[in-house]
């Protein structure tokens, strides 16, 4: 949910490190969003006489919506998990919605694509064709063929050709297909895999329901070890990402969500914990409503105190009533409610990092959120240009963690 995504979710930054970590810290942080973060110089202003730019700051992410971190420390202080989303996203309602089959593209531009499964898989093309099966432990193998068929290949078999998509099943209940492109990559998932033709090459969608989906998104957007003292943030995560998935599916495509930060981050079998199965269980069918439809549910991983609107982080046609700033003072839990260190760029590297074609000689912050998260900066050059620019931009450019920062210029090492 969250790419940043480009307005959608993550885990990235909600917890502590960058996204792609293997602790509760690292999960967090990869709500926030894959933005690389650009070297900062180590240090700051040996030379005397030498301008240096320090940017301290708060938050991780986009900013907009549910802080997990605050949603945690609501949960710890006996929150339940409809009020935590009420606090989030204003004049909501919790309630029972529909649930019913989601389409997650998994992979896309293939040449050829290996699956199998432990008891072996089902495959049926869905022009009507006969039923072909894979033996139990093997790797069936397909490739584009022609204009638009597949090639299926089994070892030891002569070569099938198939019109249109083919889906595949694992051959036993309860067993989860992988796939791969010369060999399985040992993540299964349950459902239907559906493979087919994108001009010359292959893709890969799982068709699954939405309530298993879920259970393969909530522990990669939010760490199941908070179950363990704060059940109700798993729980309101769980109706968070269900809200979103209903809120954002696409339309006249023929999947309904990526399986990374473009939509929500879906791990499939492998990501399953007894603790988010649990909380996914808990809230079955339940959703986050407002005037009557189902709320697009925005998350993110650090607010550093308050939430913005979200008209100031993605534009006025994205000013949803419920998706307003809110104070967070339970965010206060996170390692970057307020950032531990602040990076520092030396006049030089600032100037290259942000295209300025010169050394940059000031940044001055010209309009903030109601957060308050940067709007527009206006950057200045040693040769006199000058240069508007957006908070996002600047986050971008020099790889911060969120919009929420201050400028401090130095030369020579003072301020």
């Amino acid at each position: 949910m969250f790419a940043e995504r480009g307005r959608g979710n993550s885990v990235s930054s909600r917890l502590s490190t960058p996204r792609l970590l293997a602790t509760s810290v690292l999960v967090a942080a990869l709500l926030a969003g894959p933005i690389a973060m650009a070297s900062p110089d180590r240090a700051p202003a040996a030379r005397a006489g030498e301008i240096t730019f320090t940017f301290p700051g708060r938050g991780w992410g986009h900013g907009v919506g549910m802080s997990q971190w605050g949603a945690y420390g609501r949960a710890r202080a006996g929150w339940s998990a409809a009020r935590i989303l009420r606090h989030y996203y204003r004049d909501t309602r919790v309630q029972g919605g529909r649930g019913g089959p989601i389409r997650v593209l998994l992979a896309e531009g293939r040449r050829r694509v290996a699956i199998g499964a432990k008891g072996g898989v089902t495959l049926r093309d869905r022009a009507g064709g006969r039923r072909v099966r894979g033996a139990p432990g093997s790797v069936v193998v397909l490739l584009p063929a022609g204009e638009d068929g597949i090639t299926i290949l089994r070892a030891g078999r002569p070569p099938l050709r198939r019109l249109g998509p083919v889906d595949v099943r694992p051959a036993l209940a309860g067993d989860g297909a992988a796939f791969g492109t010369r060999r399985l990559s040992g993540r299964r998932y349950r459902g239907t895999l559906r493979i087919s033709r994108e001009g010359s090459r292959l893709r890969v969608v799982n068709q699954l329901g939405l309530e298993a989906y879920l259970k393969g998104v909530v522990p990669r957007e939010m760490p199941p070890q908070w179950g363990d003292d704060g059940p109700a943030a798993l729980r309101a995560q769980a109706i968070a990402a269900r809200s979103y998935a209903l809120a954002t599916r696409r339309r006249g495509d023929d999947f309904d969500a990526y399986a990374d930060v473009r939509s929500q981050v879906y791990g499939g079998i492998a990501a399953e914990d007894g603790r988010t199965s649990a909380a996914v269980d808990a809230t079955r069918g339940r959703v986050v409503t407002h005037a009557g439809r189902v709320a697009t549910t925005f998350f993110f991983s650090t607010s550093g105190g308050r939430t913005e609107d979200a008209a100031n982080v993605f534009g006025q046609g994205a000013g949803a009533p419920y998706l307003t700033s809110v104070p967070d003072p339970f965010d206060a839990g996170s390692p970057y409610h307020r950032w531990p260190d602040p990076p520092t760029f030396s006049a030089g590297r600032l100037g290259r990092l942000l295209g300025l074609g010169a050394p940059a000689a000031a940044l001055h912050v010209v309009r903030r959120g109601r957060s308050p998260r940067v709007l527009e900066v206006l950057a200045v050059t040693a040769s006199g240009v000058r240069r508007a620019m957006t908070g996002a931009d600047i986050r971008t450019a020099l790889g911060l963690r969120d919009t929420w920062f201050s400028v401090v210029r130095r030369t020579g090492g003072t301020a």
